[in-house]
């Protein structure tokens, strides 16, 4: 039977026996109070954490800005500022935190994605293991090629990685940042540089 055919619950009982095994080869005693339901919580989250590998890509849909189809402000701007996304380093498979910003110029067709549906998009790619580089890159080619037509596109994050947070390094102030730029942001410097002074605008925040 393949994973493509099996059931959550199926699915849920093989990880949490394979769970349950690490943590003997750990040294741990599975049968006392503390852990009984862990293998089973563990199962759980890494389903939900990895749900991209499992199901379709959600469809952006689309609203036209103008009601007469006429399109008045041919270069608008729209940015979609701090997504919150937890993903999994696919080194360690440890939680990376972070924030997202997806900005993108409205294409000529005068057309603009839902709002929730951008961060349904940055949810949807950050299911499942993942670097971060890619990460900005699946979801600026996802908005780039969808019914929005946008000009361009252009995606930000930046995040704290688990992986050197509380293993390795264990920087605890360490930050990786990466862009991702698609059509008229890869050559207009200026519309790039316009937009990232705009995310600076805002005060900073932690990210946990």
């Amino acid at each position: 039977m393949t994973y493509e055919t099996e059931t959550s619950e199926t699915l849920e009982e093989k990880i949490a026996y394979h769970v349950k095994e690490i943590l003997k080869l750990l040294g741990e005693d599975v049968e006392r109070e503390g852990l009984r339901e862990t293998p089973k919580r563990v199962a759980s989250a890494l389903l939900e954490m990895t749900s991209a590998l499992r199901t379709r890509m959600p469809y952006v849909k689309v609203f036209k800005v103008s009601e007469d189809g006429v399109v008045r402000d041919p270069n608008q701007i729209v940015l979609v500022r701090n997504v919150s996304f937890t993903t999994l380093c696919e080194h360690h498979f440890l939680p990376v935190i972070g924030k997202m910003h997806v900005a993108y110029v409205v294409g000529d067709e005068g057309k603009v994605a839902g709002f929730s549906k951008i961060i349904r998009l940055v949810n949807y790619f950050a299911s499942k293991p993942q670097l971060q580089e890619r990460l900005v890159s699946e979801v600026a080619d996802a908005l780039m090629n969808s019914d929005v037509k946008p000009k361009g596109v252009l995606v930000v994050s930046n995040a704290i990685h688990m992986c050197t947070y509380v293993r390795g390094v264990k920087d605890k102030e360490a930050t990786l940042m990466s862009i991702a730029t698609r059509g008229v942001f890869v050559k207009d410097n200026r519309l790039k540089s316009y937009v990232l002074r705009m995310l600076t605008m805002e005060s900073k925040k932690e990210l946990i």
